[in-house]
């Protein structure tokens, strides 16, 4: 996980990217812009590249990547189908890291390993090479989605969960970040957090069950703690965002529409709060949107706080050469498109 941010970062052959070029990254980056433009696709871009502290962090990146977007049950349905219209080689690209995926048909060499054991014949086969800077290993593509083949060697550092996706968070997930949070002693953080999304919430607990941890709610007008779930996903989202953000102290967070179930009332409360945890926790944020009031909300919070280190990107599709290129607009210009009917879209 990186310590320092990353300012710059170049896409080739990524899903809808052949090339993409965005520079000018800041502590919390928002990106905007039309229906399939990309925003989702360049989260999981940045993903790859960042997680990926070595070739050996990539299949398991790549698997949990797929089946959380083609949802799955069955590993043999999911498709490898992150390669930009026909390109066999993926490069994504920082300052300090370079990752690398390319697909071949050839002949596994006989000291492959797949885990912990070598390929038991050389067949021919759809190989995926993955390099992270100058570390490279090799995978069959039919063999990618076995859990067992996929694991990161012992001693490895765990997996932090940096993305959250555009559905309901997991309330499994929402805990083991929350217990990251404890950890940190910011137990106090998210409950004066809570009480300013919803005066009526006194903070956030953990009951541990024989199923497992439940998490449950202190409210100012009831004496009994009430669960998380019967509460609205507003809530739920607005939790998990707060706990990923330290629960990925250091590193980076990637929240896909972050609106949703969130009421347009509480947007600005929002961004108040993760321009300042992010800076607290060190953690650089990738965060898409398609709403144009959380686009103004997260611009109001810029120009009222001048130590604020974001950034707005609109994504668009380039009419001259077809390619979806990324615009970074200042806090002042992006007020002007807000109030000026510019065009400037978060949908």
């Amino acid at each position: 996980m990186p310590t320092q941010l990353i300012e710059n970062l170049q896409i080739s052959n990524f899903k809808c990217f052949k090339q993409l070029d965005v520079n000018g990254l800041a502590q919390v980056n928002l990106i905007g812009g039309k229906n399939n433009v990309g925003k989702t696709a360049f989260l999981e871009a940045v993903e790859l590249l960042l997680a990926a502290n070595k070739a050996y962090d990539l299949p398991d990146l790549i698997r949990k990547q797929l089946e959380r977007r083609q949802g799955a049950r069955r590993r043999d349905l999911i498709e490898i189908d992150f390669f930009h219209q026909g390109a066999t080689e993926i490069t994504l690209l920082s300052s300090s890291k370079a990752c690398t995926i390319k697909s071949s048909f050839g002949l596994l060499d006989s000291q492959t390993t797949i885990g912990n054991d070598e390929a038991d014949n050389l067949l021919p086969t759809n190989i995926l090479t993955l390099s992270v800077n100058n570390d490279k290993i090799t995978r069959p593509i039919d063999r990618l989605f076995n859990r067992i083949a996929s694991l990161r060697p012992i001693g490895s550092s765990p997996d932090r969960k940096p993305f959250i996706s555009s559905a309901k968070s997991d309330e499994y997930d929402i805990a083991i970040s929350f217990g990251t949070l404890i950890d940190l002693g910011r137990e106090d953080f998210l409950n004066a957090s809570l009480a300013l999304f919803d005066s009526n919430i006194c903070g956030l607990k953990q009951k541990a069950t024989e199923r497992g941890v439940l998490l449950k709610l202190k409210l100012n007008n009831q004496d009994n703690l009430v669960l998380l779930s019967s509460l609205g996903e507003g809530v739920n989202r607005y939790i998990a965002i707060l706990c990923a953000i330290w629960a990925n102290k250091d590193g980076f967070l990637l929240v896909d529409e972050i609106e949703n179930g969130i009421h347009y009332t509480n947007y600005k409360k929002l961004w108040e709060i993760i321009f300042k945890v992010s800076s607290d926790a060190n953690c650089q944020l990738f965060i898409t949107t398609h709403s144009k009031e959380c686009i103004s909300a997260f611009n109001a919070v810029q120009l009222e706080n001048n130590t604020a280190y974001a950034q707005y990107f609109e994504f668009y599709q380039n009419l001259k050469t077809g390619l979806i290129a990324a615009s970074a607009i200042d806090k002042e210009q992006l007020h002007y498109a807000l109030t000026h009917e510019g065009r400037v879209r978060g949908e």
